[in-house]
């Protein structure tokens, strides 16, 4: 019997349209149900097909001979010439600078909310697939050596048990193609994911944040990268924010 789920998120998952929240629904869907597998698999396939059996056009020479022919004549006097072309190169260049100074604002702000996505990605999909900690223990001194030999770098782990955020385990986790820690605390019958990885290899947007019902909290210190992702209050997550770097920082 054919699944009725909607075909069109299939078709935009296929296409890389969807949020990381319906992409992690999707998945998750997907790996109960062979139907809607086989229908992204084709999906795929067809899209594929498409771009490769598409005709390529070629210019000929005689239309770049035309179009050559087209463009306006060179200015012929020295004068003129150096006239006009300062005053255009100056601009030229400026709007250069401007074009590669925001191409290059923009892969960075790109590359943030990708993190805070990816992140917020791996939080939710942790839950779904009841794969929440490699390491379960409320002991610091428990899941601190665990990181060592997997990882390039130490992640602060903190008991904060007395500030109502009790810590329950870790594991291993990917954000940005590498592998990070994620730490993870407790809170009311919920759980705070706390990603860490070195700042050298990319950073978040800084402070908090809401996306799809989830609170979102980043920082920087020490050479390391936070983002703590919860569906806690915000007001909560800022606490767990503050008691975490008061011990940590």
């Amino acid at each position: 019997m054919a699944c009725k789920f909607d075909y069109i998120l299939l078709q935009a998952y296929a296409d890389g349209e969807l949020d990381a929240i319906r992409s992690v629904e999707v998945e998750a869907h997907m790996r109960g149900c062979p139907a809607c597998q086989r229908a992204v698999e084709n999906l795929n396939a067809c899209r594929i097909a498409v771009r490769e059996g598409l005709p390529r056009s070629v210019v000929s020479s005689q239309l770049t001979e035309k179009i050559r022919a087209a463009l306006p004549t060179k200015v012929s006097s020295r004068r003129a010439h150096a006239v006009n072309f300062w005053p255009r190169a100056g601009w030229v260049s400026a709007l250069a600078a401007t074009l590669v100074l925001g191409i290059f604002i923009g892969l960075q702000r790109g590359q943030s909310a990708s993190l805070l996505d990816e992140a917020l990605a791996s939080h939710t999909r942790s839950l779904m697939a009841s794969h929440l900690m490699d390491v379960a223990s409320t002991d610091q001194h428990t899941v601190k050596p665990w990181f060592e030999g997997k990882i390039n770098f130490a992640p602060p782990v903190v008991d904060l048990s007395a500030a109502g955020f009790p810590l329950v385990g870790g594991r291993l986790d990917e954000l940005n193609h590498q592998t990070v820690a994620a730490l993870v605390y407790g809170r009311h019958k919920h759980f705070i994911n706390l990603f860490v990885w070195p700042s050298v290899s990319g950073s978040p947007p800084l402070g908090p944040t809401e996306s799809s019902g989830y609170q979102i909290n980043s920082w920087t210190h020490g050479g390391l990268n936070f983002i703590a992702v919860s569906e806690i209050p915000a007001a909560d997550l800022a606490d767990f924010v503050h008691a975490y770097r008061a011990q940590a920082d």
